[in-house]
């Protein structure tokens, strides 16, 4: 999956990225080996979300953190609330991602590339479309039918499966800003979309990142179709951009019309971003 664009883009894997990376190939090292064991910070990202029946935790299968290349910077950045129900043929330590793994040495190397949109993920299960929506938001995002997946990473705000969620993720702030946004900051990342209601409550109330505008509910009115539609634009401290947006019942990116729409939108409110 290797982009034209990337050229040039290549960023030394330092600081916040090798860290994650450390610690995550680690915890999958162990996972692989039948070992569910966590360091405390882990423990306490763990402790977030509390679902019951249909909403319980799958310790069973692979936790997965962030997909995507690390060491490229990114055309965006998508951040998801978990990584949804599992397959056992698939997703555990016996799995077919699990084998993969193991031929790749690491969790960082499987992750990067992308194999929810690869044929070991679509020939046993079909297309992925929570991440195959993200590809297509992003190419109509920049206007830029060639992207590929190398082009884009996604986080989850709770890194463990479930095959719904039933209660609130409330991790702890400082985890979240070790290993979702001080990875992100090292990259000069251009505009990062965080699909879900968790996410406004972590990103404002929580965190208490700026707030440059508000769109939809709660905001500026804009003509968009999607019924209930709220967008918050925050900024990080290294001047990045974060687009929360959610409505009842959908935590993923807008459609090609509404993406259009939302863009004029965002900059009749001064928000713009470079091509």
């Amino acid at each position: 999956m290797t982009s034209a664009t990337q050229e040039n883009r290549n960023l030394p894997l330092l600081g916040a990225r090798a860290h994650i990376t450390e610690v995550w190939d680690e915890v999958v090292d162990r996972f692989l080996a039948g070992d569910r064991d966590l360091s405390e910070d882990l423990q306490v990202w763990a402790s977030a979300y509390s679902g019951k029946g249909d909403g319980e935790v799958e310790w069973d299968a692979l936790p997965e953190p962030y997909l995507g290349p690390l060491d490229r910077k990114p055309r965006a950045v998508f951040l998801a609330l978990n990584p949804g129900a599992s397959s056992p043929e698939m997703q555990s330590e016996t799995g077919l991602l699990a084998d993969e793994i193991r031929r790749m040495d690491s969790y960082r190397a499987w992750a990067a590339s992308w194999p929810y949109l690869r044929d070991i993920w679509v020939k046993n299960m079909g297309t992925n479309l929570h991440h195959t929506r993200r590809l297509k938001f992003m190419q109509r995002w920049c206007d830029q039918p060639e992207l590929s997946a190398d082009d884009m990473l996604s986080f989850e705000l709770f890194p463990w499966h479930s095959s719904r969620l039933t209660a609130p993720i409330r991790p702890c702030p400082r985890v979240i800003r070790e290993f979702v946004f001080a990875p992100i900051e090292e990259m000069d990342a251009p505009p990062i979309f965080a699909f879900g209601a968790d996410w406004f409550s972590m990103l404002e109330h929580h965190l208490r990142l700026p707030v440059r505008a508000r769109l939809g509910v709660g905001g500026d009115t804009y003509p968009t179709q999607a019924a209930g539609r709220a967008v918050v634009v925050f900024s990080l401290p290294s001047g990045a951009t974060v687009i929360a947006i959610k409505q009842r019942g959908y935590a993923g990116p807008p459609s090609a019309p509404e993406t259009v729409l939302l863009k004029e939108a965002l900059a009749s409110v001064g928000v713009r971003f470079p091509a």
